[in-house]
């Protein structure tokens, strides 16, 4: 059984020790309440902190090293975390590992949702092959540093000779001696390079100025480039709003917005926000197999998982919720099975010839009426009630 171990920093013990035990190894299926809890409970406190997490299964073996910072308002589920982890720190590890470690961690996910409803059920499990654990990575970063050392130069002095030799020929122009000509010639050449230098130095330093300061007072603020949707200056002045922008177009369903995101920055995510919102639910599903290994965040997951279920693959949809962790997609789930289930014995009470005709004309009707239910999730047309309201995608 897999198991998950944090260590909490010094800073923050006293916050998170009703929550989280020093050396206590919890069951997988708890890990995504604990850390949702810790998340609530430093972001109230307005702190961030490192929380490490040791998951491992010593049958396997498997053993898996990271953390993640609590307290930034950031999604806690631990196998978006892991899968995140895999794709951007152990670059170098091959692929079929990283697939096969996500595979264990989903398939003990679904084996702890059903295990309560099925606990009567011993099937016989096989057992997987060993994978070799993976090791956490440890970043360092070092910052070189240079020295420049200036060396002083003595300075170099003449000795004058204020003794100017006697000439035999007086001339009519004024007396300087040869140093004083020479010096007189070599100032007049640096104080006419020294001009032109000083002209190139302004010509080419007051422009550049005067458009920075142009350019910083023309900067507008993040009210003023929300407020007119300029996405253009969204992403020159202030990129780190564009993922926030996304889920803002994403929750009022404003495709036009998406379409034009992608058009200036590209990505799997809003391609995929884009087919769902157009109802291309293949497409969907088509972008996701092509790069699982995309920036997805739990709302893209519920659409990819939502459209899976049109296609009638339960079993995907319901590994993706495990990332998504979307009570929308979980009651889409629930009640596509329950329709699946309701067909199943309608058609095998049909095949009974001991029936009434009334209760066969009765039967009829309910199956193509369940029939006709799960024709409506294959063209993305259902709702769900859910605490007693609708919810329609």
């Amino acid at each position: 059984m897999f198991t998950i171990r944090f260590e909490v920093e010094k800073n923050v013990r006293k916050y998170l020790r009703s929550i989280i035990k020093g050396g206590v190894d919890y069951e997988l299926r708890t890990c995504n309440t604990i850390l949702q809890e810790a998340e609530a409970i430093l972001l109230q406190q307005g702190i961030s902190s490192n929380l490490f997490y040791h998951i491992q299964e010593p049958d396997i073996p498997v053993s898996f090293r990271s953390s993640v910072m609590l307290g930034e308002g950031r999604p806690m589920n631990i196998l978006l975390l892991v899968n995140q982890t895999l794709n951007t720190v152990f670059t170098d590890k091959p692929e079929e590992e990283k697939r096969y470690l996500i595979q264990l961690l989903e398939q003990a996910f679904l084996e702890e949702e059903v295990e309560p409803c099925q606990k009567n059920n011993n099937n016989e499990n096989p057992q997987p092959k060993n994978i070799t654990p993976i090791p956490t990575s440890e970043l360092q970063e070092e910052s070189p540093i240079s020295t420049r050392v200036e060396k002083e130069e003595p300075k170099q002095t003449k000795q004058l000779n204020s003794r100017p030799e006697r000439r035999r020929i007086r001339l009519p122009t004024p007396r300087f001696s040869s140093f004083f000509a020479i010096s007189r010639k070599h100032w007049l050449i640096v104080a006419g390079v020294f001009l032109l230098f000083c002209s190139v130095f302004l010509y080419f330093s007051l422009p550049s100025e005067t458009a920075k300061t142009e350019t910083v007072k023309q900067k507008p603020s993040l009210t003023q480039v929300l407020k007119e949707e300029n996405l253009p200056e969204l992403l020159r002045y202030y990129p780190e709003e564009w993922e926030n922008v996304r889920m803002d177009y994403i929750n009022d369903a404003k495709i036009r917005g998406l379409q034009e995101m992608n058009q200036l920055k590209t990505s799997e995510p809003l391609k995929v926000d884009i087919a769902y919102f157009e109802k291309n639910y293949d497409q969907v599903v088509n972008l996701y197999e092509a790069k699982k290994e995309g920036a997805y965040t739990n709302i893209d997951y519920a659409f990819v998982g939502f459209s899976y279920l049109t296609k009638g693959n339960v079993k995907q949809a319901e590994v993706l919720n495990l990332y998504a962790d979307d009570p929308d997609l979980k009651a889409y789930i629930a009640d596509y099975k329950l329709t699946q289930s309701i067909v199943t014995e309608t058609k095998q009470v049909l095949k009974r010839k001991d029936i009434t005709k009334e209760l066969r004309t009765e039967l009829e009707t309910k199956l193509k009426e369940a029939e006709k239910h799960l024709q409506d999730y294959h063209e993305g047309k259902v709702e769900v009630k859910t605490d007693g309201k609708k919810e329609t995608l």
